[in-house]
């Protein structure tokens, strides 16, 4: 690590250690090409041990130091002890009444960032910042959103690429709706809030930030609900977590985000043994490729033991209303695995089966297997409805018990079978031409895509190869030697392509 790395690493250390912050004493902040700032066991471990038993904690965040739109709310810290009773703290907000009451809790803690790093050394959260991607450093924080167009070309045709247009559009809106308030209001220094400072702060949020429900003890969700106007939830903006947050991610690590041993913190307890040397994970949970793309910058590799690749598909829009009851939590879209949903290297596609069940009869058949059987379910339930008597055919038949002795299905059934695997054989041929069509385009008077100029470019190609493979994969589990017909559309009756 360079010596100025060190001395700023050094500060947020100190500066959070003094507000209650913990670093094992066998754990160091380290840096090297490939993960760059994180966090290993001290090569020498500070005690006979050979290794770092499961069950120890490597990192304790305390509530005083994480920044968020709770921040912007008391414009400060929260410096309270939530070992004793309720506090109460009557400081006006950072920002106008008009701009906390006309924006989202998201957008307000990313302007309550840019703030304080306005503030420069007089923020208080400055050790903090100073040890972030700077915004004038460009390359050290741009997510594929903000990359440049030559880039992002490279990712047309992919699910990735619909959802940047997304994202560069809701970027675009926050920043104009926000910024005008702010010239309203004769804001101090409302010029210097730029885009590309509030591109940082999204992509600092994005990458790095926690959602509070896991996070925060009850101790201090009681305290919050004391804070959050009457139409803003707990988990309508995220918090970062200085110190915390420089762990980096494995799908494979197991941990604990323990908030009850002490309220006032969350600590970060590894489940796993470390040997000296190690880097010691987190894990930010089972997101797919195409997510770690977006919001981090980085895909997973594909290994025997171990493969991320998935492709998203958007569920139906539904009437106003109809899922008024349900969970935020559900999914927004199904998943499309480069492997059996249920292969014990498909981490993400078995923890959906977790969350949403293993699905009908139906969606279990061995054709589907690289689907996610909501989605099968999904697509024979719309064309089911459209003939009464094949409605009544699958309810019937979905009701029955399985035995051993099933050999064929019921001819109401084969037929509706046939019909889904046409559905989405072809959903997956449009997309597989629509990226194929892209990659011509790209290669022009070649017959290959050019080669890449910049890391950037080299990811995308890594991952635009990555969702070939599952489309090809997926289309494979289907025909099963058989001939699929479609309405040539490439449409399903239920989804469309997403990220």
């Amino acid at each position: 690590m360079r010596e100025a790395d060190r001395e700023r690493f050094g500060r947020l250390l100190d500066w959070s250690q003094g507000h209650g912050a913990k670093l094992h004493e066998n754990v160091e902040i380290y840096w090297d090409n490939v993960t760059r700032f994180s966090l290993r066991i001290k090569p020498s471990l500070k005690s006979s041990l050979e290794q770092l038993e499961p069950g120890f904690t490597a990192v304790t965040c305390p509530v005083s130091t994480t920044l968020s739109y709770l921040n912007a709310l008391i414009d400060g810290p929260i410096m309270c002890d939530f070992t004793s009773n309720k506090p109460t703290v009557s400081s006006p907000p950072a920002f106008p009444p008009r701009f906390m009451d006309s924006l989202p809790p998201h957008v307000i803690g990313r302007f309550f960032l840019i703030k304080e790093y306005l503030k420069g050394e007089n923020s208080f959260w400055w050790p903090y910042i100073a040890t972030l991607p700077q915004p004038e450093q460009v390359n050290s924080w741009t997510l594929p959103a903000f990359w440049p167009e030559d880039d992002i070309q490279f990712l047309e045709g992919t699910n990735a690429h619909v959802a940047i247009g997304e994202i560069q559009a809701n970027i675009k809106r926050e920043y104009k709706q926000a910024r005008k308030v702010l010239k309203e209001e004769n804001f101090p220094n409302w010029k210097e809030y730029s885009q590309m400072l509030y591109k940082w702060a999204f992509s600092i949020f994005t990458s790095r930030s926690f959602r509070p429900s896991l996070i925060l003890s009850q101790s201090v969700k009681d305290y919050v609900s004391t804070l959050l106007p009457s139409a803003r939830e707990i988990d309508d903006f995220s918090i970062l977590q200085p110190l915390f947050d420089i762990a980096n991610h494995s799908m494979t690590a197991t941990y604990t985000w323990d908030t009850t041993s002490d309220p006032n913190c969350c600590q970060l307890i590894c489940q796993d043994s470390y040997r000296p040397g190690d880097q010691v994970f987190n894990n930010y949970g089972f997101k797919t490729n195409s997510e770690l793309l977006l919001a981090y910058g980085f895909i997973l590799p594909e290994t025997d033991t171990l493969h991320n690749d998935y492709v998203h598909v958007r569920k139906r829009q539904q009437p106003e209303g109809e899922n008024a009851s349900k969970s935020d939590d559900q999914p927004k879209d199904f998943l499309i695995s480069l492997r059996s949903m249920n292969d014990a290297s498909s981490l993400a596609g078995k923890i959906r089966l977790t969350h949403t069940g293993l699905g009908s009869r139906f969606a279990s058949l061995p054709a589907f297997a690289h689907f996610e059987p909501a989605l099968v379910d999904d697509l024979a339930s719309v064309i089911s409805s459209q003939v009464p008597e094949v409605k009544d055919a699958l309810e019937q038949w979905q009701n029955e018990k399985p035995t051993s002795e099933d050999r064929e299905l019921p001819e109401l059934i084969q037929d509706l079978v046939d019909r889904v695997k046409g559905a989405l054989a072809g959903k997956l041929q449009y997309d597989y031409e629509r990226l194929k069509q892209a990659e011509m385009e790209m290669a022009g008077e070649n017959d290959e895509l050019p080669p890449p100029c910049n890391s950037n470019q080299q990811l995308a190609i890594e991952y635009r190869m990555q969702c070939e493979k599952v489309l090809i994969s997926a289309l494979e589990s289907l025909m099963e030697g058989e001939e699929i017909q479609d309405d040539g559309d490439g449409e399903s009756d239920s989804s469309t392509s997403h990220h």
